[in-house]
């Protein structure tokens, strides 16, 4: 039985993907041990899947269709750097998102639907953020670089498209293959 590795998320736009390359290049020389993701790699997790059988992509599938009748399109702001588990310590490097209201209900309407069709979900609570660096080493504190690097606005990111994602795993880094797509705005179709 075959497995694929999935996850559903929000695309960026080109240009929120560009204005978050100029950060990347920026923290570049003063964190060269880092691992960059790709511009064109930069996405907002809503669901991370994990390696599921394939029969369970239609649940999936089914699944974020309904989302479409519950939600609509909205806009975050894409803000401030921060690390994880902080930026004393930083393993992942992330951008913050506000509003997160509406990220947190979209995530967990589709949780409540998902749940329904017998698709399993995480358990830990949502922190919607957008990962752009992995450190594999130990980092020293980044609180100064972060202040002085992030502390204006970044962009816009439209929520307006769902995509459930395969994620291959290379040695050149991660591929993302976009198996499926619902834009909000679409009418619900039984």
């Amino acid at each position: 039985m075959s497995l694929v590795r999935v996850f559903l998320g929000i695309p960026l736009p080109r240009q929120l993907q560009g204005s978050i390359n100029v950060i990347q290049r920026q923290l570049q020389t003063e964190i060269p041990a880092a691992r960059w993701v790709d511009p064109k790699n930069l996405h907002l997790t809503l669901h991370f899947f994990g390696e599921i059988e394939q029969e369970t992509l239609e649940k999936i599938r089914v699944s974020v269709l309904s989302v479409i009748g519950c939600n609509r399109p909205f806009q975050v702001e894409v803000k401030r750097l921060g690390a994880f588990p902080n930026q004393r310590r930083p393993r992942i490097i992330w951008l913050d998102l506000e509003p997160i209201d509406q990220l947190k209900q979209l995530h967990q309407d589709c949780s409540n639907l998902l749940h329904q069709a017998g698709v399993a979900t995480e358990s830990r609570p949502y922190s919607p953020h957008l990962t752009i660096g992995r450190l594999r080493q130990p980092q020293p504190d980044l609180t100064d670089l972060f202040h002085s690097v992030g502390r204006r606005r970044i962009g816009t990111l439209p929520v307006d498209k769902l995509i459930l994602y395969e994620s291959r795993l290379l040695s050149s880094g991660a591929e993302h293959i976009p198996l499926f797509a619902v834009n909000l705005d679409e009418i619900d179709i039984p």
